[in-house]
């Protein structure tokens, strides 16, 4: 699974690119069969003016769902990063269950017939 780190406005500190990588993949590496690639973007959006500025942006092309497409907006980079990672295992895990679910009732887990 590749992840791509895209960085707009924003210095690339020293160790950011490893980070992002490290954080998504601990999020997501249970979840990397059903993960064509994933696409994180960290930019600056307000610039020198400060406040909470700091997106960051997840992308992840998923094989047979919807891409998942999502921003976390932060006063710092690395707390961006974290909240995303904590939101895209969520998300997966929310949507391979509901994938899942009507499997398990065409094979007999629904209803039980009357007598």
């Amino acid at each position: 699974m590749r992840i791509d780190l895209h960085c707009e406005n924003v210095e690339a500190a020293p160790g950011l690119h490893e980070y992002v990588a490290r954080r998504m993949r601990f999020a997501i590496g249970r979840f990397h069969d059903h993960i064509r690639w994933a696409r994180v973007k960290v930019a600056d959006v307000n610039g020198p003016r400060g406040g909470a500025d700091k997106r960051c942006v997840v992308q992840l092309r998923l094989r047979n769902l919807p891409d998942v497409v999502f921003a976390i907006t932060q006063l710092d980079v690395r707390a961006a990063v974290d909240e995303a990672a904590e939101r895209v295992s969520r998300v997966l895990a929310q949507r391979l269950r509901r994938q899942r679910k009507p499997e398990r009732l065409a094979l007999g887990g629904g209803l039980p017939t009357p007598a």
